[in-house]
């Protein structure tokens, strides 16, 4: 019964080592679920129309990279997929990221 509740113990303890190991990546897909990554608006400027996804899978996206600035002032690059590639020219948008996503 003893080893039981050791090896119950152990793995949660390497569960909570890999959760919190995992709050320090830069990954977009982790970040998408990760509750410790908040969000936050970022707002950009487009400028022309946006370029075609390069993903041969999404042949009618398209996509802008933007710098953009949050409400701190922090500069971040950013990646916009909008459907159409005339949609949102020469505007400000505001958009809202969640660490790499």
């Amino acid at each position: 019964m003893k080893e039981l509740l050791f090896k119950i113990a152990g793995v949660v303890v390497v569960l909570i080592i890999v959760c919190w190991g995992l709050t320090f990546t830069e990954n977009e897909i982790i970040d998408r679920y990760n509750p410790l990554v908040i969000e936050k608006d970022v707002y950009a400027l487009t400028k022309g129309p946006a370029e075609p996804e390069p993903d041969p899978d999404y042949p009618r996206r398209f996509m802008y990279m933007l710098n953009g600035v949050d409400e701190s002032g922090k500069e971040s690059v950013i990646r916009v997929g909008i459907t159409g590639p005339h949609e949102y020219q020469d505007t400000y948008i505001k958009v809202r990221v969640k660490g790499g996503y």
